[in-house]
């Protein structure tokens, strides 16, 4: 059984932080979001997105992400720098699953990695899916090179719970995967 969908997560962005916008993602974000979705370094850490990645893959999600939005069923942010919140640097979504929780993933551009920039905006979306009273947990990880998403997954409070190997679209094989998950109880704990 899926969780109560929570309405009032799409009424809760736009979100700022303190050099960053979280919005809706839009139609005007496609040429941004292929340029660095489909950039292999992009690609590869990420389960879904296929490489090549073209402007017609990523038409496709902002349209998957806003209905996801719509629905309230999970919440798909672009990422822009406040001083440019029209020009997309990354996406961040998470999505209600079974029992209690909700997985969490997100990407940046290259050209924006090593700013803090993740370390913000997860930090941000974390508190956005938390309203919703029904998540008790928020599921993530990262493909075990992916030692960027690790730290900030660690940064942020999310506790290493195994290993998996999982799939991506843009490369082949089995790779092996660090799961990690954040608790409501040790958020607040923080």
């Amino acid at each position: 059984m899926v969780m109560p969908a929570l309405p009032s997560w799409p009424g809760a962005v736009p979100v700022e932080t303190q050099r960053l916008v979280l919005r809706q993602p839009g139609f005007d974000d496609v040429r941004r979001i292929a340029l660095y979705a489909g950039d292999i370094r992009v690609a590869g850490m990420v389960v879904a997105v296929p490489h090549p990645y073209t402007e017609a893959h990523a038409s496709a999600f902002v349209g998957d992400m806003l209905a996801t939005n719509q629905s309230g069923g999970g919440l798909g942010l672009a990422v822009a720098r406040r001083k440019e919140p029209a020009a997309l640097v990354g996406m961040i979504s998470f999505t209600l699953r079974e029992a209690g929780s909700a997985t969490i993933g997100w990407w940046f551009g290259p050209p924006y990695w090593g700013r803090g920039f993740a370390t913000e905006a997860v930090g941000a979306a974390i508190r956005l899916a938390f309203l919703n009273p029904a998540v008790e947990r928020l599921t993530a990880g990262a493909f075990v090179e992916n030692a960027a998403s690790l730290r900030v997954q660690e940064k942020l409070g999310f506790t290493r719970v195994g290993t998996s190997e999982r799939t991506s679209l843009a490369r082949p094989g089995l790779i092996a995967h660090v799961d990690t998950v954040l608790a409501r109880a040790a958020l607040a704990a923080r």
